[in-house]
């Protein structure tokens, strides 16, 4: 059923049945991440967060570019002064934007990032972030924040998640830029096409999500996100928990059902079981 979306000027947001087509809008710049796009984008998270038809997000650029980071112009102003009553809103910008990179990577909905043209600072930690990531030849990628004078403080712990220490080393202290087939043999993205398929790919890899069961989905990524984060001793009865809540539930029911009966499961009979 369609939803309420929220209104936004930075982001363009598309309903597809559960899936939401999330494009950043600011072309102009590359996409880069103002103030605006940052408020706009937190608060499409919190409502994510909270919504349960939605099971598939997909992120995207417009103007053929993912994300060129964070806008610079704008974070060169707020540098140039404090204000009188001792705080500081390059901290305090910085700071919110590490929380929303924590919000975008624990979103229960699987999140898959649609790669081309610039993906700097921000735009590569996002590319790292997503549950799937798929990236057109064409695009390059990197890490210039040491190059401009400051560093990469708040994507560096999700790309070295991603890319392991001494990779993560050498992209940042470097500031080297890269194409999409070397963010594919870094194991930034998962998939790697060309420029023209990168479209064709992205619903070919979103067909296969939204064949699984979103409850599954989510409950899976829950468990594989607490690996080095939960104490070893704990994650057997933290993903037992879930397993069991799963295997009673309608989502568990229908799919071994469907397995039994030689069918394609209907999640979406499921789901409406699980809310009557």
């Amino acid at each position: 059923m369609p939803l309420q979306l929220l209104q936004c000027q930075t982001l363009l947001l598309t309903q597809r049945g559960g899936r939401l087509d999330v494009t950043l809008n600011r072309p102009e710049s590359r996409n880069a991440i103002n103030t605006q796009m940052a408020e706009e984008f937190s608060a499409l998270l919190d409502w994510l967060m909270e919504c349960d038809v939605i099971r598939l997000v997909v992120l995207r650029g417009a103007g053929g570019h993912f994300c060129a980071g964070g806008d610079i112009k704008e974070r060169h102003s707020m540098s140039e002064s404090l204000p009188g009553d001792g705080s500081d809103p390059v901290k305090a910008r910085n700071e919110r934007a590490g929380q929303g990179f924590l919000k975008f990577q624990n979103l229960p909905q699987t999140t898959i990032a649609a790669v081309e043209g610039s993906a700097f600072g921000g735009g590569l930690g996002y590319a790292c972030m997503a549950d799937i990531t798929i990236v057109a030849r064409g695009a390059r990628l990197g890490m210039p924040e040491t190059r401009l004078g400051i560093a990469p403080a708040q994507i560096a712990p999700f790309v070295v998640k991603r890319v392991g220490l001494a990779r993560a080393r050498q992209l940042a202290l470097t500031a080297s830029r890269f194409g999409g087939q070397e963010a594919y043999e870094y194991g930034i993205a998962q998939y790697l096409c060309d420029d023209d398929e990168l479209e064709n790919t992205v619903e070919q890899v979103a067909a296969q999500v939204m064949a699984c069961a979103p409850r599954a989905n989510a409950a899976t990524k829950e468990i594989l996100l607490a690996v080095g984060t939960m104490p070893d001793e704990e994650l057997p009865g933290f993903a037992a928990t879930r397993f069991a809540a799963l295997s009673r539930g309608p989502e568990g029911r229908e799919g071994q059902a469907a397995f039994s009966e030689k069918r394609a499961p209907n999640w979406a009979l499921a789901t409406e079981g699980e809310a009557s």
